[in-house]
């Protein structure tokens, strides 16, 4: 399944019913998402690459911070966040209970 430059791989469940979920996601290089937040927790695991991220509803994309792989966070349910990658793709595992949404977020000027 192709999104707003990534790929999702489900491989367990279904993220747009209820029930528990994991999915693969790859961000593809120079590619991110705009502030946005989701209804359940989301627990990530960053399988290779390095992710970035950052939190807030202004979009500030100097403000990014990396996530090496190997390395393990939550998303708290209603955490405003974006995120993606930068010079090269990364791949993240995604577990969390579905119905899998997500609600922009973001302040203009």
């Amino acid at each position: 399944m192709k999104g707003n430059g990534s790929e999702v791989a489900v491989l367990v469940g279904d993220p747009a019913k209820p029930g528990l979920y994991i999915t693969l996601q790859k961000w593809l290089p120079h590619n991110n998402s705009r502030p946005h937040f989701h209804q359940n927790d989301r627990y990530i695991t960053v399988i290779s690459g390095t992710w970035w991220v950052n939190t807030g509803p202004k979009y500030d994309p100097a403000g990014f911070k990396p996530v090496p792989a190997g390395s393990f966070v939550v998303h708290t349910a209603k955490e405003i966040h974006y995120d993606g990658a930068r010079d090269e793709e990364c791949i993240l595992q995604i577990v969390g209970m579905g119905p899998a949404t997500s609600t922009p977020a973001e302040e203009k000027k």
